[in-house]
């Protein structure tokens, strides 16, 4: 990030707005503003009397010429270095001077045409020289926000907190000696501390020496506890991804292992339940987390756990009885029909418009015709 003008940017984010309905007058642009982008002059090195002294010193514009004023006070910085797109989407640079008369006029009528004020330029004029852009402003604004807050206010700096902080001097050596020396008595212990004090100097700086010990005691253990949580973490991912892709199919009747009745788990339906058990918010939960923490949907999850299979046997059992009842009533009939065309019984329907005449044939049998 540049070394960007507080004042200038200050200005940028105070900018008037035009409403439309009354023209708001906007505000002229301090030259000064723009010294952050200017190498200081004065700031040479002694051993090189000749840095500084460039033969051609840049007097602010006084020497320029009206046309390379025109193109600076129109966002050109350098007239020699213009900035041309190229046919593959890139950049060039180009002298004014080494242009055709008709690309030298183009682009006149192009910056004429602009519509942008004098104010507007200037603020692309300096976003240009500071290699920057609005949101580079933005975010140079809110980062310079923040420090600045935590510099009034140094007492809302969280701090890394240590249990060992919570000891003062005289039980930290205490419980070291402890640790060392198990088998020292209390009064032994005391008599120890009471001689390392007799040099308070030495005995602070022992102190502080154990306590950063113990700090570094804590980050480790704080350390391997992270890792240990990382890679069981990483266990259970691979555990449910196994587990995912064993999970093809959910039969109706698991009780009937003849029956294929079932059906298949989708590869999208395995991804939204991995999603529901592993994905995790910006607080670091997953979906499963948070039903586990509300009673209405623990209680729905322990539901199905426990009882979805039994509805799914249920209803499969029960539609399995139906069928058979169907299947059953379905083959007494077909065997009457078969028994009575066994009995030589044929029955012909005439159609409605037709007359109908009463006969018999030679077995005795109705014939409608």
């Amino acid at each position: 990030m540049p070394d960007l003008n507080d004042s200038y940017y200050d200005s940028l984010l105070d900018d008037p707005v035009d409403t439309g309905n009354e023209t708001v007058e906007e505000p002229e642009v301090d030259p000064s503003d723009l010294e952050p982008l200017i190498p200081d002059q004065d700031d040479t090195d002694p051993s090189n009397p000749d840095e500084g002294n460039d033969p051609n010193p840049d007097n602010g514009g006084e020497d320029d010429d009206v046309m390379t004023s025109y193109l600076k006070a129109h966002g050109i910085v350098d007239p020699t270095k213009i900035q041309f797109e190229t046919e593959d989407g890139g950049t060039e640079e180009r002298d004014w001077n080494s242009l055709s008369k008709d690309e030298q006029l183009t682009m006149l009528q192009e910056l004429s045409s602009s519509d942008y004020t004098d104010y507007e330029r200037s603020v692309i004029d300096y976003l240009r020289r500071a290699n920057t852009d609005l949101q580079g402003v933005i975010d140079y604004f809110s980062q310079k926000a923040i420090q600045d807050y935590l510099t009034e206010n140094p007492d809302k700096v969280r701090q890394k907190e240590y249990k060992i902080d919570d000891y003062s001097d005289d039980e930290l050596y205490i419980s070291d000696l402890k640790l060392k020396y198990p088998e020292f008595t209390d009064e032994e212990l005391t008599e120890r501390l009471e001689s390392a004090k007799s040099n308070e100097e030495l005995f602070k700086k022992e102190v502080d020496a154990l306590r950063t010990y113990y700090k570094e005691q804590e980050e480790n253990d704080a350390r391997m506890a992270e890792e240990r949580s990382k890679q069981e973490y990483e266990n259970l991912q691979n555990s449910l991804l196994n587990a995912a892709s064993r999970f093809t199919e959910v039969k109706f009747d698991i009780e009937d292992a003849a029956d294929p009745g079932g059906f298949e788990i989708e590869d999208s339906d395995r991804q939204r339940a991995l999603a529901y058990l592993l994905a995790v918010d910006k607080d670091g939960q997953s979906q499963f987390d948070k039903d586990l923490s509300d009673p209405n949907a623990l209680f729905e999850l322990a539901y199905l756990r426990t009882s979805a299979r039994d509805l799914l046997n249920g209803t499969s059992q029960y539609y399995k009885k139906v069928i058979a009842e169907t299947r059953k009533e379905l083959a007494k009939t077909k065997k009457a029909l078969e028994k009575y065309e066994k009995k030589g019984g044929n029955t012909t329907v005439t159609k409605p418009n037709q007359k109908v005449e009463e006969n018999k044939d030679t077995t005795g049998n109705w014939i409608w015709v």
